[in-house]
């Protein structure tokens, strides 16, 4: 598992339009990206995903923008493009998608641990350093009964 090592241009970002929020971006954000609420705890804002504890992916940016910027984030029911993070590794049509950690930010990885912070779908295969598109569907678990 190698990650990649800059995020693609992804020109067309949505399919099918479910959700869509105005949110304001707390770094600078590319189009294609999945945005995390900001796990400082402030309103309506995003970041670049990167699995950071106590963030939750919301959806994906629609457009670049800069910090501070207003930024259009496709939501639950969104058809949207993602970035395998993974050079080598594909994903399955179907698999549960994740925010990665990976440094560049936005890009997604198949689950591993059920449902805790997943984005979405996978509606195609995505082979490893591609794109491919995800049916935006945020849930987390944190445990418990």
């Amino acid at each position: 598992m190698t990650d990649i090592g800059a995020f693609p241009v992804i020109k067309q970002v949505v399919e099918h339009i479910g959700l869509s929020l105005t949110m304001t971006a707390a770094t600078n954000v590319k189009a294609g990206q999945v945005v995390e609420i900001d796990a400082t705890g402030l309103s309506m804002t995003v970041n670049a995903a990167v699995a950071e504890s106590g963030a939750r992916p919301i959806g994906v940016a629609a457009f670049d923008a800069s910090e501070n910027e207003l930024v259009t984030v496709y939501s639950v029911g969104s058809v949207v493009f993602v970035a395998n993070a993974d050079d080598t590794t594909g994903i399955d049509a179907g698999d549960l998608l994740v925010a990665n950690d990976n440094a560049v930010g936005g890009t997604v990885s198949a689950s591993t641990t059920g449902i805790n912070a997943v984005i979405g779908i996978a509606l195609d295969d995505i082979a490893g350093g591609a794109t491919g598109r995800m049916l935006v569907q945020p849930m987390s678990h944190d445990g418990g009964a």
